[in-house]
């Protein structure tokens, strides 16, 4: 089981020995998911705004430059793809394996998306925290 600490720290549980290893990571990690290539990716939402992808073999780290406030993240798909939300950013985007990013302008500025899943039919579900008042209209 993988967890996100406030100290800085990603944190795997071994369910079997109830031993937890720490990962020190720039940032202060936030929402974390697992990949369907087992990769485990995670959001740094402040400082540094970015999405880190984490290998379980290595513990190698690679961070990826993500602006819009990177909030909640979820598996996008069976290439090991990933959704995000973007909170300040007003929308969500997909990130792919090595990093490209890929902005969806579906959401209004100022609506915070903030949770985030993925359907079976592979299209992005998320929440909002504010609802501008240009959607509240329709």
């Amino acid at each position: 089981m993988w967890f996100t600490d406030a100290n800085g720290q990603i944190g795997r549980l071994d369910p079997t020995t109830g031993v937890v290893t720490e990962i020190d990571v720039e940032g202060f990690p936030r929402e974390i998911n697992i990949a369907s290539d087992g990769a485990v990716w995670f959001t740094e939402r402040f400082n540094p705004q970015a999405v880190g992808r984490l290998d379980p073999d290595t513990n190698n780290i690679n961070l990826f430059p993500a602006d819009g406030g990177p909030e909640d993240i979820a598996p996008a798909g069976l290439d090991g793809s990933m959704w995000f939300t973007r909170s300040t950013g007003g929308n969500i985007a997909h990130i792919s394996p090595t990093g490209v990013i890929t902005a969806q302008s579906k959401v209004v500025k100022g609506s915070e998306p903030f949770g985030i899943t993925v359907a079976p039919d592979g299209n992005p579900w998320f929440t909002m925290l504010l609802i501008p008042a240009e959607i509240a209209k329709r």
